[in-house]
């Protein structure tokens, strides 16, 4: 297994979007079928140097994440709707 582990900053112009990126990160789990498991988290003490938003994620593997996951037509939109939004993305991948 896959653990996709995502951060993302909002900028400050569009936190007004925050509650549209939770919705549209947990559509992901019905639309891509490769998603076994997933979990979205919104930070709650918004200090200097936390990020808004965490999206986790599980697949089978590498080839899965890569092909299935990230070529998928409905991640697509939703990773470049983010995109447009944020000043800051972290990201982590573990083998479980």
């Amino acid at each position: 297994m896959l653990d996709h582990y995502v951060m993302f900053k909002l900028k400050a112009e569009y936190k007004k979007d925050l509650g549209e990126i939770v919705k549209q990160l947990k559509q992901l789990q019905k639309d891509v079928p490769a998603i076994k498991y997933s979990e979205v988290l919104v930070d709650q003490l918004h200090g200097p140097n936390s990020f808004d938003v965490m999206f986790h994620i599980r697949v089978a593997n590498k080839e899965t994440f890569k092909k299935d996951y990230m070529l998928h037509p409905k991640h697509i939109p939703v990773q470049k709707y983010i995109e447009a939004r944020v000043c800051g993305i972290a990201d982590i991948d573990v083998e479980s």
